[in-house]
């Protein structure tokens, strides 16, 4: 038997009325600043403590060593972590040769979560600029870009939509090359190829997970 409209209602109003609590809360372990806008994403059929615990998890047994784990406020921090090793570090944050991952755990749809991973470095140091504007995004083909891709797709395959892990498992077409470097500029207004999932599908990919 189908629950009814207001039951519904109810149970979305109390996912709703726990993410603002939890955003309100002055003694949550989450930073003030949000995710980087092209963080990496996808969406699990695990409410918050256990897509957090999961995640951590997954990321510890891929070798990502995390200092902060804080399954009631869906965040996940590593510090700084050596590049190489992804152990942590005690050199200065400047370079690729020092990166730190971030994950935020948000609600979703009923019973899952939205998981929003961020692998940073700072290429740059300035003094006069909050730390946070610092942070630049490590480019999708580093290493450890990578085997956050790994993770997420573990737990996908454990936890998320079948239906997208068969369109992410899809071969993509021949990327198009230019001829020579004096090739005409293409005005065809192909882009370069992106995973497309259905809109009812609540999983979200980063373009190098596919």
């Amino acid at each position: 038997m189908k629950p009814s409209f207001p039951r519904l209602l109810g149970r979305w109003s109390l996912v709703t009325g726990y993410w603002l609590l939890l955003s309100c809360r002055a003694t949550t372990s989450r930073p003030a600043f949000i995710p980087l806008p092209s963080a990496t994403s996808a969406a699990v059929e695990l409410e918050i403590p256990a897509a957090t615990r999961a995640l951590a998890e997954t990321l510890a047994k891929d070798s990502v060593s995390l200092a902060t784990i804080r399954e009631a406020d869906g965040y996940i921090d590593s510090g700084w972590l050596d590049a190489v090793t992804l152990e942590r570090t005690g050199k200065r944050p400047l370079g690729r040769d020092v990166v730190r991952v971030r994950a935020w755990i948000n609600p979703s749809k009923l019973f899952w979560s939205e998981l929003v991973v961020e692998a940073t470095y700072r290429p740059l140091t300035d003094p006069s600029r909050p730390e946070r504007e610092l942070d630049a995004m490590l480019p999708e083909d580093h290493p450890l870009q990578r085997r956050i891709a790994g993770s997420l797709r573990k737990l996908i395959e454990q936890y998320g939509d079948a239906d997208a892990l068969k369109s992410l498992n899809q071969p993509k077409p021949a990327a198009i090359k230019p001829e020579s470097s004096k090739a005409r500029k293409d005005s065809s207004g192909v882009k370069r190829d992106t995973l497309h999932l259905s809109p009812s599908r609540h999983v979200r990919l980063h373009p190098f997970l596919q």
